[in-house]
């Protein structure tokens, strides 16, 4: 072969190797550039094309390139292939906030809450513990899957501003309701009705304290004085009577509330029996009438 021909094969193989890489990336940064454009479904033709050639040429994919590209399918809608290229980035080594986050909507837009909670609880562990959406869908799911410690413990991270939304502060009245935490139930109730006058759930809550209160105080005050038939035991008996009233009224403006909500056999036994614990038999008898 002459000098002037290797000189040229030279030169050409040269170009090429230079060359190459170079149009490699043109692909990424097209990508990129799609990305900008908010183009993400044609973003992600770009990424696929950039990962082909790659790994024709045997180069390198990084961790944090298949992480972006996922990104980018996820925004495109392509949730499986987003989860594919994660997966690919996870292989990698890689691991960001974005990620994660992202990784946590997918699952739950498929519904798959195991998936969801294992990516909540890696950005919990790794990056954030004071993400409060982060923190509000963990206490959620705690919660729906009954785990009450977690839950609970996930609660005291939140901002006041999740604690005092009305669908946490129903999870969290609930878990204090089966957990028998009485004091906290009725301090969270009374916060619901703050917020919704009409929440029924807190309003059956603080009805039947107050019925249940004023039954006992009335049963018990009058079996001592069936048991002790003077007159101090009379003049007791009258001043408990007072605050059997008293607190009869309180659990009446709950059981009215109700009334309204869902008039019937449900709260009717209630209300006929404290008006005739007023003496009040027409209206014992009208709330009796509901009963079956």
């Amino acid at each position: 072969m002459k000098s002037g021909n290797i000189y040229i094969l030279f030169a050409v193989l040269f170009f090429a190797a230079c060359a190459g890489p170079k149009n490699l990336t043109v692909y990424k940064e097209n990508a990129k550039s799609e990305i900008a454009a908010g183009n993400y479904t044609a973003a992600v033709v770009s990424w696929k094309t950039y990962f082909n050639q790659q790994s024709e040429a045997e180069g390198e994919i990084t961790g944090a390139e298949y992480a972006q590209a996922a990104k980018t399918a996820h925004k495109a809608g392509m949730d499986d292939q987003a989860v594919a290229w994660f997966d690919q980035a996870r292989y990698k080594n890689y691991a960001g906030e974005e990620m994660y986050l992202a990784l946590a909507e997918i699952f739950r837009e498929k519904d798959n809450l195991s998936k969801e909670l294992s990516a909540l609880e890696f950005y919990q562990e790794n990056f954030s513990q004071n993400n409060p959406e982060v923190n509000s869908r963990l206490f959620t799911i705690y919660d729906e899957i009954d785990m009450t410690e977690k839950a609970l413990k996930v609660w005291e991270t939140l901002p006041e501003s999740e604690k005092s939304a009305e669908k946490n502060l129903e999870k969290y009245f609930e878990i204090n309701k089966d957990l028998d935490n009485e004091t906290v139930v009725d301090s969270v109730s009374l916060a619901l009705l703050e917020i919704n006058p009409n929440h029924t759930e807190a309003l059956e809550w603080n009805a039947m304290k107050y019925y249940w209160k004023a039954e006992n105080l009335y049963k018990r005050e009058m079996q001592k004085y069936e048991t002790n038939k003077t007159r101090s035991q009379y003049r007791k008996l009258l001043e408990q009577l007072d605050v059997v009233t008293a607190t009869f009224k309180e659990s009446l403006t709950y059981f009215e509330k109700l009334w309204e909500q869902n008039p019937g056999e449900k709260y009717a036994p209630y209300m006929a029996n404290i008006y005739a614990r007023f003496n009040d038999d027409q209206k014992a008898n009208y709330y009796r009438g509901f009963i079956e």
